[in-house]
C-alpha cells in the first residue's frame, strides 16, 4: 500500500527530548535534495528540481545511525519510494529507507539546534498520513537466539538462586501505625514525590521505565506467634521505598501502549551493577494519556507486572495525565490480581505522612 504525493506538499516535524516536545518543522523536498545532493552535483542549478515520492507502508523499528537517537515517530512508514527529475532527465530513482535517507540530515540538524540533547524523534507529516498514527516502535533486540529444547541434545538445569534475607523494620520508627498497613506499602521522599508529579511526560506518546531502590519487611515482634506455638505465622508485609526513577532504554510507545524489550531490562540490570549502590529493581512505571483519572492499570498492564515483576513487593506505578491534572497510584500483586498501594511521603524530620491510601476493592 502506498500514497503518491508531490514533495512540496511534505513536511517534517521534529520532536525533541523523550517527552517529544515539538520543536519544528521544515519541507520535506529540502530535507531530501540535501540527502541526495551529491547525486545533484554537477548539474545546472538552474534548472528545476521535481521531486516525487511515494510513502511506502512498510514499518522499520530501526534507529537512525549517528551520535544522537532519532525516532521515526511514523516507523509504520519505513521506506520511501523517490524519483527526483532535473530537466528531462531523472536524476534519482529507487526506493530508499526513511531513516538512511533523513538519518544524516537530521543528525547535521539537530547538532545545530542543541547539541547537548540526546534524543530525538520526527514524524512525516501529509495529509494522506493523517491516519497513521504516531509512535515510537519497540526497537528490534539483538544478539538473541532460539532455544528448541526437544532438539538440544546438551542438557541443562535452572534453579532458582536463594534471596539473601531481608532486613526488617518497625514502622512505628518511621511515624508509621503499622496496624493498617497493607500487603505493600509504598515509601517517597519529599523531593521524589513532587518529581513524579512535574517530570516533563509526553502528551503524545506512552512513557514509562523502572524504580529502583530498597525493600524491607515490616517488622512488629510484638505480633509475631512465638517460638513453637500453633498459631500461622502472619504473612509479610513490606515497605518499598523508591528512591530512584529511570526512564527505560529501547522501549516502544504509542498513543496507548507502553513497551519493555529484553534489552531496556539488560540497560537497567548493568547500570544497577555498576552503580555500586545498594539498591534493587522495585518494579516499573508507566503513564496513561486519554483514559482519565478513574481508570486504573489495564488488562495488559496487569498481565505484565504479573508475568514480569515476580516478587510480591515489587509494584507498577501508574501516572494519569488529565488536562493539567496528574494522579499517582502504585499497585502490587494479590493473588492472580493488583490492587493499589498506600503512599506514604518522607517530611523534613524524617516522619512519614501518608500521601495516598489505598482506596478498597480497586483491581
Amino acid at each position: 500500500m502506498s500514497d503518491e504525493a508531490r514533495a512540496g506538499a511534505a513536511m517534517v516535524l521534529l520532536y525533541k527530548g523523550t517527552s517529544f516536545e515539538l520543536v519544528g518543522k521544515m519541507t520535506l523536498s529540502s530535507l531530501l535534495v540535501e540527502a541526495v545532493r551529491r547525486e545533484l552535483a554537477g548539474g545546472d542549478p538552474e534548472e528545476q528540481l521535481v521531486l516525487e515520492i511515494r510513502y511506502l507502508r512498510r514499518p522499520d523499528p530501526r534507529l537512525a545511525d549517528g551520535p544522537r537517537t532519532i525516532h521515526n515517530l511514523r516507523s509504520q512508514i519505513g521506506r520511501l519510494a523517490l524519483t527526483v527529475t532535473r530537466g528531462s532527465e531523472k536524476v534519482v530513482d529507487g526506493e530508499y529507507p526513511v531513516r538512511e535517507l533523513l538519518g544524516p540530515v537530521l543528525q547535521h540538524v539537530v547538532q545545530q539546534i542543541d547539541p547537548d540533547e540526546e534524543v530525538w524523534g520526527f514524524c512525516l507529516d501529509h495529509p494522506s498520513l493523517s491516519g497513521v498514527a504516531l509512535g515510537r516502535s519497540t526497537p528490534e533486540v539483538e544478539g538473541t537466539m532460539d532455544l528448541n529444547l526437544r532438539e538440544s541434545r546438551r542438557s541443562f538445569t535452572v534453579r532458582k538462586v536463594a534471596e539473601p534475607p531481608m532486613p526488617g523494620l518497625d514502622p512505628d520508627k518511621l511515624g508509621i501505625d503499622a496496624a493498617g498497613l497493607g500487603p505493600v506499602t509504598v515509601l517517597l521522599s519529599a523531593d521524589l514525590h513532587g518529581h513524579l508529579h512535574e517530570m516533563k511526560l509526553s502528551r503524545r506518546l506512552e512513557e514509562g521505565g523502572f524504580l529502583l531502590g530498597k525493600v524491607l519487611r515490616v517488622l512488629r515482634p510484638d505480633r509475631e506467634p512465638a517460638a513453637g506455638g500453633d498459631g500461622e505465622a502472619p504473612a509479610d508485609r513490606y515497605l518499598v521505598e523508591i528512591t530512584e526513577v529511570t526512564p527505560a532504554e529501547h522501549s516502544g510507545a504509542g498513543a496507548l501502549h507502553f513497551t519493555f524489550t529484553g534489552d531496556s531490562f539488560r540497560e537497567m540490570n548493568q547500570r544497577i551493577t555498576a552503580s555500586g549502590q545498594d539498591r534493587q529493581l522495585m518494579g516499573w512505571y508507566h503513564t496513561h494519556l486519554f483514559s482519565g483519572n478513574d481508570s486504573g492499570l489495564s488488562g495488559i498492564d496487569v498481565d505484565l507486572h504479573l508475568g514480569t515483576f515476580r516478587q510480591p513487593w515489587q509494584v507498577a506505578g501508574l501516572i494519569n495525565l488529565s488536562g493539567d491534572e496528574r494522579l499517582l497510584r502504585f499497585y502490587a500483586r494479590s493473588g492472580d490480581s493488583v490492587r493499589e498501594c498506600e503512599q506514604w511521603v518522607k517530611d523534613d524530620r524524617g516522619r512519614y505522612r501518608r500521601a495516598r491510601a489505598a482506596v478498597v476493592g480497586d483491581d
